[in-house]
C-alpha cells in the first residue's frame, strides 16, 4: 500500500469544463508545468457521505456559510467501491446516543456479503474516512485509513482503537501507523464530528473516474511543487435513502469537473491556459449537487432557503438545524 497524506490545508477551486478545454489545460500542464498523470493513473473513486436522516449537514453546506463540514468514506478502485457501498447498504446502519455498535458477527457478515457483491475473495483494501472542512475558502482535510470491517464498526459506535485492533489493515506498516498518537488525534476529531451530527446514517454515494496530475517525477518545480490538478468524469450519485435507487449522472457525459488544488497563487502557465480557454471557476460540490438533484426528484422535495436555517454558532447543536428544517416542512404543509 502506497503512503498517503492524512492532513491537508489548501485552496481548492472547481471548474466545469468541456473536452476541448480539458485538452488545452492538460497540454499546458504537460509542456508548460512539467506535470504528468500520477502513479495511480485513471482510477474509479467511490465516496459515501454520512449525514443525518434529514441531511442537515449538506442542507446547511449548500447555503454557503463561512464554515461547513462533511464526513466522507472513500475507496479507490472499482471493486473496493462496490464493496464499500454494499457493506454499508446491506442493512440499516445508524450511529446514535444510546445505541450499541454493530456486533462482531454482523460486521463479518456485512463484509462477507460485500465481497460477494464486489467479486472479491477478501476485503484487503483500505477505506479512507475523513472530515472535510471549509472556512473562508480554505479547505482543511483530516483522514484515516481503516479496513472495511474496522470502519463499519467505528462508524456504528465502536471506539477507534478497538476497531483497529480487531480488524487491522492488511499492510502491517499502515496498521501500526493507524495507532500512532497523531493518527489517534485525527480519530478523536472524527469521533467528535460524528457525534455532532447524530443520528448519523449513510446518505449518498458518489462515484467518478479520476485522473490526478502532479509534478513529473524528477522535474524541478518552477512554482508550486504541491500543485495538483484532478479531472473527474462519469460522475454519478446513489441516493441511500431510496430503496433500489439507480446510479444517476450528475453532469453530462462529455463534461469533466476539474479541480485545482494549491497552497498559493497559480503559476503563470496555468493562468494563461485558463484565460485562453475561457475556463472559469464554478460553485460545484458533488454531494451538494447530488442532494439538490435527489431533492428535486422527490414528490415532496426539501426546499433550501436561507430562512430555513438559524445562524451557526458554537452554542447551537445540529439538532437545532434539523428542527429548523422540520419547521420549514410544517409551514409549507399548512
Amino acid at each position: 500500500m502506497m503512503a498517503y497524506n492524512s492532513v491537508f490545508k489548501r485552496v481548492e477551486k472547481k471548474y466545469r469544463i468541456t473536452p476541448a478545454q480539458r485538452w488545452a489545460v492538460e497540454q499546458a500542464a504537460c509542456h508548460g508545468g512539467s506535470m504528468a498523470v500520477d502513479a495511480y493513473g485513471r482510477t474509479r473513486i467511490t465516496s459515501l457521505y454520512l449525514d443525518t436522516p434529514e441531511r442537515a449537514a449538506i442542507a446547511r453546506s449548500v447555503e454557503k456559510p463561512l464554515y461547513k463540514e462533511k464526513l466522507r468514506l472513500r475507496a479507490y478502485g472499482h471493486q473496493p467501491g462496490l464493496a464499500l457501498m454494499a457493506a454499508f447498504g446491506a442493512a440499516p446502519l445508524r450511529r446514535d446516543r444510546g445505541e450499541l455498535p454493530l456486533a462482531d458477527d454482523e460486521v463479518r457478515a456485512r463484509v462477507r456479503a460485500a465481497c460477494v457483491v464486489a467479486g472479491m475473495e477478501a476485503a484487503a483494501f483500505p477505506v479512507f474516512f475523513g472530515i472535510k472542512k471549509k472556512f473562508k475558502g480554505i479547505v482543511y482535510k483530516r483522514r484515516l485509513a481503516l479496513s472495511l470491517p474496522a470502519v463499519l464498526a467505528f462508524v456504528s459506535g465502536l471506539s477507534y482503537e478497538l476497531a483497529c485492533t480487531r480488524w487491522p489493515l492488511a499492510d502491517a506498516n499502515q496498521a501500526a501507523a493507524g495507532l500512532a498518537p497523531a493518527t489517534r488525534q485525527i480519530a478523536r476529531e472524527l469521533t467528535a464530528a460524528m457525534d455532532r451530527w447524530l443520528p448519523l446514517v449513510p446518505s449518498m454515494g458518489i462515484a467518478c473516474d479520476r485522473e490526478a496530475w502532479g509534478l513529473r517525477p524528477g522535474a524541478e518545480a518552477a512554482f508550486d511543487a504541491d500543485l495538483r490538478l484532478t479531472f473527474d468524469d462519469r460522475l454519478q450519485y446513489l441516493d441511500c435513502h431510496e430503496a433500489d435507487a439507480p446510479w444517476t449522472p450528475i453532469i453530462d457525459g462529455a463534461e469533466s469537473i476539474m479541480e485545482i488544488k494549491s497552497a498559493g497563487p497559480y503559476p503563470p502557465w496555468l493562468v494563461r491556459a485558463l484565460s485562453a480557454s475561457e475556463v472559469y471557476p464554478t460553485s460545484f460540490t458533488k454531494y451538494g449537487n447530488a442532494y439538490l438533484m435527489a431533492s428535486a426528484h422527490r414528490t415532496e422535495p426539501i426546499l433550501v432557503t436561507r430562512s430555513t436555517f438559524v445562524h451557526m454558532r458554537p452554542d447551537r447543536s445540529p439538532s437545532e438545524y434539523r428542527h429548523s428544517i422540520n419547521r420549514g416542512k410544517m409551514a409549507r404543509s399548512m
